[in-house]
């Protein structure tokens, strides 16, 4: 299970995980025990917690077996129990991996890929994964890490005919891509006296992706030293107050390690 084999880690960095399900407590007590997990996990078998939270799967009436079963998700609280952060899946086979929350909310644990380096003109660039092992349905990160150069400004989305920085992903059947998230921008003159979007200091591109749960992804992620490999490209352009260079390719790749759902 991916949270106890986290645990210790994020027990180091002050974090403590409780999981919540629908399940009677007999039926906890001995899951629990098969799996050797040693964070607590709740009981909310009259889904009180889960109607509270308003993530009650509705798809499933009352009556029905499978009712009272979530949304399934993450919610970061503080000391205090107040929810600081939420990540949520619409569908109960995708869920975000820990390391991946933990860095989104600043806490990166061990166990992140090497980052892949690359230099051009205009920035330097280290990409790394999150996880380097994982299994159809966990979403994981790609994160960019980019340095514009002396007087360089990577060019952000905004209203603008210039090229955004952005990673285009391979897409293939087994890979699921999410929305890439951009920080905060600052607007510069650029070159004709225009107003544009940009990065003047470092920052950080967050890419989430999924392994698609589907027969061959599981298949395949029983087999001794099964692999993914991630394909994608770094599009930007990057201006200084005096001309503005032509839009820039970085090609990037990993592989991951596939392992059978636990």
């Amino acid at each position: 299970m991916e949270l106890q084999a986290r645990y210790g880690e994020l027990q180091k960095l002050g974090l403590g995980i409780a999981s919540v399900t629908y399940d009677p407590p007999a039926t906890i007590r001995r899951f629990a025990d098969e799996r050797a997990i040693e964070f607590p996990i709740l009981s909310d078998a009259d889904h009180s917690i889960v109607e509270r939270y308003g993530i009650l799967n509705r798809q499933y009436a009352p009556g029905h077996q499978n009712y009272g079963i979530p949304h399934p998700g993450t919610f970061i609280l503080n000391r205090e129990g107040r929810v600081l952060a939420r990540y949520f899946e619409e569908e109960y086979q995708y869920r975000n991996t820990a390391a991946s929350i933990a860095l989104k909310i600043g806490q990166p644990v061990s166990g992140m890929g090497n980052p892949i380096r690359r230099a051009t003109p205009q920035a330097e660039i280290a990409a790394f994964l999150t996880d380097e092992t994982v299994a159809p349905g966990h979403r994981f990160s790609i994160v960019l890490d980019i340095t514009p150069g002396p007087g360089m400004r990577v060019i952000a989305p905004g209203q603008h005919r210039y090229r955004v920085v952005a990673l285009d992903l391979e897409s293939t059947g087994n890979l699921r891509i999410y929305p890439l998230s951009h920080p905060p921008s600052a607007e510069f003159q650029a070159p004709g006296n225009e107003r544009l979007p940009a990065y003047a200091q470092p920052f950080r591109l967050i890419q989430d992706v999924a392994v698609v749960v589907n027969n061959e992804t599981r298949q395949l992620a029983q087999k001794p030293g099964a692999t993914m490999s991630l394909q994608g490209v770094l599009e930007y352009q990057a201006c200084t107050p005096e001309v503005c260079d032509p839009p820039q390719r970085v090609p990037l790749s990993w592989t991951v390690a596939l392992k059978p759902l636990g």
